[in-house]
C-alpha cells in the first residue's frame, strides 16, 4: 500500500506568486496555516501575512483557517491607491465650506454639520469635529432616482466609510436599521456609535422633521 502526503505552495491571494526557498525554487509546505518561524520570514522580506485560525481550520488545504499572504508588489500596489485616496479625500474635504449648522447643543463641543458645493443636491451633510471630518449623513437615494425621508449615516475611518447602523429607537421604519429617522440623529450615531438598544437622546423628539 502506498500513502500519499499533501504538500502546497503558499502563494500571494491577489497575483498567485509564490513563495520561494533559498534557491528561488517555489516553497513546498504541508499546509496554508504556517508556522511562527514562516511567518516571520516572510514579514521580514515584505511580505504581509494574516495568520489563520487553528480554531476553525479544516484541513491543510483550508482556505478560510489558513493563512492569507499578500507578495510585497501587491502590498505596495494597494498603499499607492490607498494613498491616492487619502489625498482626493483630503482634497475634497478641503473645498470652501457652504453651509455650517453647529451641533455643540446635542453632539458635544466641536460638533458641526457641512456641506460644500453640490452637497445640498444630494442631501449630503458630513458629521465634522473641530474641523475634521468624521463621516457623512445623507438621504438614501431609491433606485428611481429620489430621495427617501430615511438618512444613511457613515463613520469615516482613514479612506473608509462604514455604515451606521441605526439604533432600535431612532430607525426610519421599524426592523430597517440602515435607514436613521432624522438627519441630526443620523449625525449622533456617527458621533456616539450607540450600542443597538440606546435611549433615544433627549433633545430628539418623535415628530421632528430634519428637512435639509
Amino acid at each position: 500500500m502506498h500513502s500519499f502526503r499533501m504538500v502546497l505552495i503558499p502563494q500571494c491571494g491577489q497575483c498567485g506568486t509564490a513563495v520561494t526557498d533559498d534557491a528561488g525554487r517555489d516553497l513546498l509546505v504541508p499546509a496554508r496555516l504556517l508556522d511562527g518561524a514562516l511567518r516571520r520570514r516572510l514579514a521580514a522580506e515584505g511580505w504581509e501575512v494574516i495568520p489563520g485560525t487553528p480554531r476553525v481550520n479544516r484541513g491543510p488545504a483550508d482556505t478560510v483557517g489558513g493563512d492569507r499572504l499578500t507578495c510585497p508588489a501587491c502590498a505596495g500596489r494597494r498603499e499607492q491607491a490607498a494613498d491616492a485616496e487619502r489625498r482626493r479625500l483630503a482634497a475634497d474635504h478641503a473645498r470652501p465650506r457652504v453651509k455650517t449648522v453647529d451641533l455643540s447643543a446635542k453632539l458635544g463641543e466641536g460638533w458641526t454639520l457641512t456641506q460644500r458645493a453640490g452637497d445640498a443636491e444630494r442631501h449630503c451633510w458630513l458629521v465634522e469635529r473641530d474641523g475634521a471630518v468624521r463621516g457623512r449623513v445623507r438621504r438614501y437615494r431609491r433606485a428611481g432616482g429620489g430621495f427617501s425621508t430615511g438618512w444613511e449615516a457613515h463613520a469615516l475611518q482613514d479612506i473608509y466609510w462604514f455604515r451606521q447602523e441605526a439604533v432600535a429607537c431612532a430607525q426610519h421604519r421599524p426592523n430597517s436599521s440602515y435607514l436613521w429617522s432624522g438627519r441630526d440623529l443620523a449625525a449622533w450615531g456617527v458621533a456616539t456609535n450607540p450600542p443597538y438598544g440606546a435611549d433615544r437622546p433627549e433633545w430628539a423628539t418623535r415628530t421632528r422633521k430634519d428637512t435639509a
